[in-house]
């Protein structure tokens, strides 16, 4: 440590930020990508058939029932998903209990609905978009609670480092307006700053409330030590402090009566302003089963209405959560509903997408400059950290492109095929590893950004090729979520291919600068 404060803290934002640097990038980089873990499952599943012209709700709810009751007669619970602005399809799921004597599991089913003649359509089996998102906080092939372990300790480091950040940079809004081009390390630091203070509020909710989000790891001593060690004490924590509160009132209706056609009917009547996401139909098969009808929320951090119907004592009792009942609940419903941005339409989910983006590079840049600082030492322990920036900051993206490869070139009855397209992502990582650890730095930061830049501009042609999907008709289907998951691609392609463009430009002024030197002194 400094004998000085702020040297400390430059001390201790260094250390900090590079102690778990890889591991918060692959965090930063999967944790954004799942702000559109919907779109991503969208396009990994090319079969599912889009709602182009509004239906009646009614309409949607009679062809759903028809078909689960065709195929899920045995089902404990039904549920019918309702076409939305990310999610524009009909999709019917339902959980089927264990059988002893047939020896199956418990198991949940879903399948889509055509919108035209309500027909089922099978998708493939694919991780989809939310395996991906999983992964910034459980890490994937290590036990859960290792992963929640190891993503908490970065988590806090990652505080660490931007609360030091801000100290040891007197004039941070004053140097946030500076940037020096061409001055090597003075240029890389000013990018660092840039990508650190733009988003900073950003930087500092989604690391607090993720913090707070993985506190059941964070602070599992203090559970113990209240409630007692094991799952079941847990649980109990959970239910307690997760109470809600609720109101119960009777309507006037026959419970004979009670359906989920006349469920929709009243709840629709009590909330006409708020569009319908899903129908569940829970407890089946017993005396007292559950009719529920969930509402999308309607603006800012809200949380979805969910009413409850119920036949007791030959009468309709209604159910409705108000709310939590302890505060602290309600703040961790907050902080989990910022961190994740459930509340947020397509314009502030693209914000959060752009701010996660920053901080992946705030990370990088980080890394990049730990080595240019030392770089004269020539050392081999050095270099290897450089290689090994390459195959992180850009292998990670790769990796990501081939799992989106994987879904449409991996055989469609391929067995454990979702499993196998998260397999391909972490190959292709560790090949991308291997492969820059074999070359020379320099060159493997320019061959690792062309091949990024070549997976990713292949992407929307592979997608036209394997499926019916091809820009083209996605515009002429109005299919808007096909078509902006493939500009994105794009989009990515032209920006690592810029980067290489201007890497290689640079290591070409770079190499003739001693020859340049050499000329002018004989001169």
């Amino acid at each position: 440590m400094k004998p000085r404060f702020r040297q400390s803290m430059s001390w201790l934002h260094t250390w900090s930020g590079f102690a778990f640097a890889w591991l918060l990038f692959f965090i930063f980089v999967t944790g954004t990508v799942g702000y559109f873990e919907n779109e991503i499952d969208r396009w990994m599943k090319p079969e599912i058939a889009i709602v182009n012209e509004p239906i009646d709700d009614l309409t949607i709810l009679k062809t759903a029932q028809q078909q689960l009751t065709t195929h899920a007669s045995d089902g404990a619970q039904w549920y019918i998903s309702y076409p939305s602005a990310r999610d524009p399809y009909i999709d019917i799921s339902w959980l089927q209990p264990a059988n002893k004597e047939t020896g199956t599991r418990r198991q949940w089913h879903e399948k889509n609905l055509a919108p035209s003649s309500g027909e089922l359509i099978t998708t493939r089996e694919t991780s989809g978009g939310e395996t991906l998102y999983r992964l910034h906080y459980n890490l994937h092939y290590v036990p859960i609670f290792v992963g929640y372990l190891v993503t908490s300790l970065a988590t806090m480091l990652m505080l660490i480092g931007l609360v030091t950040g801000v100290i040891i940079h007197k004039k941070i809004f004053i140097e946030f307006f500076t940037f020096r081009a061409n001055k090597g390390l003075r240029s890389w630091l000013d990018i660092h700053n840039i990508f650190s203070v733009l988003p900073l509020p950003f930087h500092l909710m989604i690391t607090y409330s993720g913090l707070i989000l993985l506190m059941g790891v964070s602070f599992a001593p203090v559970v113990d030590a209240t409630y007692g060690e094991g799952q079941k004490m847990h649980r109990q924590l959970y239910d307690e402090t997760q109470a809600e509160n609720t109101t119960t009132q009777f309507i006037a209706l026959p419970a004979a009566n009670l359906s989920l056609e006349t469920a929709l009917i009243d709840a629709k009547s009590r909330f006409k302003d708020q569009a319908v996401s899903y129908l569940g139909l829970v407890d089946r098969n017993t005396e007292q089963p559950g009719f529920e009808v969930w509402f999308d929320a309607q603006q800012g951090i809200e949380f979805a209405t969910l009413i409850t119907y119920r036949a007791v004592g030959g009468q309709v009792q209604i159910e409705q959560a108000t709310g939590k009942k302890y505060s602290a609940a309600e703040v961790y419903d907050v902080l989990e509903h910022l961190h994740e941005g459930l509340f947020a339409d397509i314009y502030l989910r693209w914000l959060y997408f752009l701010s996660g983006l920053l901080g992946a590079g705030m990370i990088a840049t980080g890394m990049i400059i730990w080595v240019q600082k030392r770089k004269k030492q020539q050392s081999r322990f050095i270099n290897v950290i450089d290689k090994l920036n390459a195959a992180v900051v850009v292998g990670l993206p790769i990796a990501i492109a081939a799992y989106f490869w994987a879904n449409r070139l991996l055989p469609i009855e391929m067995a454990s095929r979702a499993h196998w397209e998260m397999h391909s992502l972490f190959i292709v990582f560790a090949l991308c590893c291997c492969f820059c650890l074999a070359r020379v730095a320099e060159k493997a930061w320019q061959n690792m950004l062309w091949l990024a830049a070549a997976a990713y501009a292949l992407i929307p042609l592979v997608n036209m090729l394997t499926t019916k999907h091809s820009m083209l008709a996605s515009l002429h289907n109005n299919d808007w979520l096909m078509l902006g998951f493939d500009l994105t691609m794009l989009l990515f392609a032209g920006g690592f291919a810029v980067a290489a463009v201007v890497l290689q430009k640079r290591s070409g002024i770079d190499a003739f600068n001693p020859l340049i030197k050499q000329t002018v002194k004989g001169v």
